[in-house]
């Protein structure tokens, strides 16, 4: 039975019969049953960072006492990733620079670091991002003081001082990670917190945050659970894919605008499917080359070589905000036919500015954030994407679903939990 966010999801149902069976069965259930705890909500920050976009972050408290990071989360990576000094010290202007990466980890400065050693960061290798960590266990809190996030120990963090990801990481895969072949792996944060029965299961709910949404709506994270305030329910169950390293993947089964420079609306056609990966610790969108090129024809747009961007001129992006075009992306869990759902991004997702240094740029620029793949390894939706979808994923029944956003200013959180596979007791939901 899943129990991802459809709309026959049994755990109202569950709890009513409960409520209103016999006495003795009642007795029963309150004998067997453990009571889950509730699954956190993680607030975020109420900076937009980033050199490539402007994009919602979260804060971690690492090492003792508490150094403060802003970062991104990963759907694809187990670890804790955080800015060293060496990321900004040979700038111009160090502080501002610091501040632009999230600020930084000091590791001499904090009491509980145990070094590891210097490793590869390893996730991202096949969109040609590189870099090494300095790794260690350190104490990894969530939220800033006072947010009342959880703090855990002996977590592994990875110490970056490299440009291709220019802030920290807050990784939400629970695989353990092995430094070496002959000792047993270290968990990750999430498995950790389900471990210590601080979540019901290892799952999370997330969706990036879309700045220009009514005033500015913020991401969402959840851990052992989803926020149901923040999507528009469907039956959409996607079974994870084998490779665990790209686990996350969804059938695209067309694309679509609604209003087209080119005379077709049609960006991939639902003659040509294909599989694309979901990784909120990229920022763009990684297609063919020849939906890339129906994007060309239908919005004007002009590769730069230089950098591998779609950069948009003042002239070009004047004429793109007038449109205001929308791209449909239809999905599911097989290349044709099955359930679907349509997630529909308007033209503001896709307007973003990118600044020096990211790709060797000097100044800053609007750029269309959709990049070239050079094969089905490289087919990402990023977090241009997970600014319009909402993606809740139940790693312990191996499955996820993606649901539309639904805007609705000052929505109150309802925040239901997902119960571990192995756990008698229903779910639970909270405010």
């Amino acid at each position: 039975m899943s129990h991802l966010p459809f709309p026959r999801l049994p755990i109202v149902a569950l709890f009513l019969f409960a409520l209103h069976a016999p006495p003795s069965l009642c007795h029963t259930l309150e004998r067997r049953a453990t009571v889950l705890p509730a699954p956190i909500s993680i607030a975020p920050d109420q900076n937009w960072d980033g050199i490539d976009g402007l994009w919602n972050s979260f804060t971690l408290r690492i090492g003792t006492p508490e150094q403060f990071v802003r970062t991104f989360v990963s759907t694809s990576s187990q670890q804790t990733w955080v800015v060293l000094p060496e990321g900004y010290q040979s700038t111009t202007h160090p502080s501002s620079c610091a501040d632009a990466r999230g600020w930084d980890y000091k590791i001499n400065q904090s009491s509980t670091w145990e070094t590891i050693g210097l490793y590869s960061l390893w996730i991202e290798r096949n969109l040609g991002y590189t870099g090494n960590a300095q790794y260690g266990y350190d104490t990894v809190g969530l939220g800033g003081v006072g947010e009342g996030g959880p703090t855990l120990k002996n977590m592994t963090v990875g110490g970056l001082a490299v440009n291709d990801f220019y802030l920290g990481i807050l990784g939400v895969n629970p695989k353990p990670t092995n430094f070496s072949s002959f000792a047993e792996g270290s968990p990750s944060y999430i498995t950790t917190l389900r471990d210590q029965n601080l979540i019901p299961s290892v799952s999370f709910g997330y969706t990036a945050g879309a700045r220009y949404r009514l005033r500015s709506v913020l991401a969402s994270l959840t851990l052992g659970g989803y926020d149901a305030s923040r999507f528009v329910s469907n039956n959409l169950t996607i079974t994870f894919a084998p490779n665990n390293e790209r686990d996350l993947v969804v059938a695209i089964q067309s694309i679509t605008t609604d209003k087209s420079s080119s005379g077709s609306n049609t960006l991939l056609p639902s003659s040509a499917p294909i599989f694309a990966y979901i990784d909120s610790t990229v920022p763009q969108i990684w297609l063919p080359r020849s939906v890339c090129q129906a994007f060309e024809d239908a919005f004007g747009l002009i590769y730069d070589s230089a950098t591998d961007l779609y950069l948009v001129n003042n002239t070009l992006h004047q004429s793109l905000v007038t449109r205001n075009a929308s791209v449909t992306f239809t999905l599911g869990a097989s290349l044709n036919g099955g359930e679907t759902v349509d997630i529909t991004l308007p033209y503001a997702a896709f307007d973003l500015q990118a600044s020096s240094p990211y790709r060797g740029l000097a100044n800053s620029t609007a750029y269309f954030p959709l990049r070239r793949a050079a094969n089905d390894t490289q087919y990402t939706l990023g977090r241009t994407f997970l600014q319009e979808a909402y993606l809740a994923v139940d790693w312990e029944r191996a499955n996820f679903n993606v649901s539309q956003c639904k805007w609705v200013d000052g929505v109150q959180q309802h925040l239901i939990a997902i119960p571990a596979l192995n756990s008698t007791t229903n779910g639970t939901g909270g405010a």
